[in-house]
C-alpha cells in the first residue's frame, strides 16, 4: 500500500496519472454532483409540505372566487326574473288562470299541466312548456287550425282567435294582433311584457271555459248538488273584513296560494246632483297580493295571522291550520321522498358507471382444485392431524 501510494504521488509529480488514479477521482466527482443535486431537488418534509398546501390553498381560492363569480352571475340574471314575477303575482289575472286549471282539469287533462311557478316563469321568459300550455287550450276551441302544427305557429292562431272573443272575454285593446308576415311570433317572445302575456293567457282561459264540453261538465256537476259543488266553481273568501280579504287555492299539481285583497275607496271631489240633493261620487280599487306560494310561506302567514288582534285574521289563521297546512305537509312529504328516491338512483347509477369505466371488479377467490384420489384424502388427514394443537 506504501509502495502504490508513493508511486501514485510519483507519478503525478511527473505529470502522469495512474488508472487507479482516474477511477477515485471520477468516482468522487459524482458522488458530489450527485449530493449537490439531491439537496437541491429534494426538500426538507416541512418544507415540501408547506410548498404542497401553499398550492393547493391558491387552487383552492381560486376555485372558490370562481364559485362565487359564477353565483353573482346566477343571482344577476335571476333578480330581473324575480321581479318580474313579483308583478305577476300582485295580478289577480295570475290567480283567475290558477284556479281556471284546478276546476277544469277534468276537462283539460293533466298531461301538459304546469306548476304555478312553471307558468309564471313561462309568462317572463316563454319556453316550450308555456307554448304545449297554450297549444293544448287552443285545441279545445273549434275549429282547430293546421297551424298549431308548425314552430311556434299557435302565436298566430292565439292572435286570431282572441281578436274575436276580446270584447266579451277582456277589457281594454288586445296586446297582440296577427299580421301578414307573421311578426307577432318574435314581438310576443321578445317584446311583450309579461304582465300583457298573462292577459292573453287569461283570455284564452275565459274562452275555454265558454266551450261545449267545459259548460257541460259544469252542468253535470250542478246537477250532482252538495255545497262543495257551488263552491268549486264559485269561489269565495275563506275570511276577511270589509275592506280585506283572504283567498286560498291549488292542488297538488299546480300548488297552493294564498292571496290577500286590498279594498281601497276613494272620494272625488266632483259633484253630482240626484233628486235634487248634491252627493259625493265615490270610487274604489282592489290591490292583490300574493302572501304564500309554499309550506315556509303559508307557516310564516300563519304566525302573523296568529298574531294578529283583527278576529277576521285569526278566524283566517284557523282555517289555514285546519284545512291546508296538513295536506301541504302530505305534500312536501311526498315530494321528499321523492327527491330521495331519486338522489339514491342517481348514486346507484354514478356508482355503476365508476365501476365500468374504471374497469374495476369484484375481487376472485383463489380456489385450490379438488382431487379425489386416494392419497389426497389420506395427505388431507395428515395434515389436519399435524396442525391440532397439542
Amino acid at each position: 500500500m506504501l509502495q502504490l501510494n508513493f508511486l501514485t504521488w510519483w507519478n503525478a509529480g511527473k505529470g502522469l496519472v495512474s488508472p487507479t488514479l482516474c477511477l477515485a477521482q471520477n468516482a468522487a466527482n459524482l458522488l458530489t454532483n450527485f449530493a449537490e443535486s439531491s439537496r437541491q431537488a429534494i426538500l426538507p418534509c416541512s418544507q415540501a409540505s408547506q410548498c404542497l398546501l401553499a398550492m393547493f390553498s391558491k387552487e383552492r381560492i381560486r376555485s372558490m372566487k370562481e364559485k362565487e363569480e359564477e353565483e353573482e352571475d346566477d343571482d344577476d340574471a335571476s333578480s330581473p326574473l324575480k321581479s318580474e314575477i313579483a308583478k305577476l303575482r300582485r295580478r289577480w289575472e295570475l290567480a283567475s288562470v290558477l284556479n281556471f286549471f284546478n276546476v277544469f282539469e277534468p276537462v283539460i287533462g293533466n298531461d301538459s299541466l304546469l306548476s304555478a311557478e312553471e307558468i309564471e316563469t313561462g309568462l317572463v321568459k316563454p319556453n316550450e312548456s308555456l307554448a304545449k300550455l297554450h297549444i293544448m287550450l287552443l285545441k279545445g276551441i273549434p275549429p282547430v287550425s293546421k297551424l298549431l302544427n308548425r314552430s311556434d305557429g299557435w302565436v298566430t292562431v292565439l292572435c286570431k282567435k282572441l281578436a274575436l272573443w276580446w270584447p266579451w272575454v277582456a277589457e281594454g285593446e288586445i296586446p297582440l294582433i296577427a299580421s301578414r308576415g307573421g311578426d307577432e311570433i318574435s314581438k310576443y317572445k321578445d317584446e311583450l311584457d309579461p304582465v300583457h302575456r298573462l292577459l292573453l293567457l287569461r283570455a284564452l282561459c275565459e274562452v275555454r271555459a265558454d266551450q261545449v264540453d267545459a259548460l257541460s261538465f259544469i252542468n253535470s256537476e250542478m246537477k250532482k248538488g252538495g255545497a262543495h259543488r257551488v263552491s268549486s266553481f264559485r269561489k269565495d273568501k275563506i275570511g276577511g273584513d270589509g275592506s280585506t280579504s283572504y283567498w286560498c287555492d291549488g292542488n297538488a299539481v299546480l300548488g297552493h296560494r294564498l292571496y290577500r285583497e286590498v279594498t281601497v275607496s276613494k272620494r272625488n271631489s266632483a259633484k253630482a246632483k240626484a233628486k235634487g240633493k248634491a252627493c259625493k261620487a265615490t270610487s274604489s280599487t282592489s290591490q292583490w297580493e300574493t302572501l304564500a306560494t309554499n309550506l315556509q310561506e303559508f307557516q310564516q302567514a300563519v304566525e302573523e295571522l296568529s298574531s294578529s288582534r283583527r278576529k277576521a285574521e285569526a278566524s283566517v289563521c284557523n282555517k289555514i291550520e285546519a284545512d291546508v297546512l296538513p295536506e301541504m305537509e302530505k305534500l312536501q312529504k311526498k315530494k321528499d321522498r321523492a327527491l330521495k328516491r331519486k338522489q339514491t338512483q342517481e348514486k346507484l347509477l354514478n356508482d355503476v358507471r365508476a365501476y365500468t369505466t374504471t374497469g374495476l371488479t369484484r375481487s376472485c377467490r383463489n380456489r385450490r382444485l379438488i382431487s379425489y384420489t386416494f392419497d389426497e384424502y389420506d395427505r388431507a388427514i395428515d395434515e389436519a392431524i399435524k396442525q391440532q394443537p397439542k
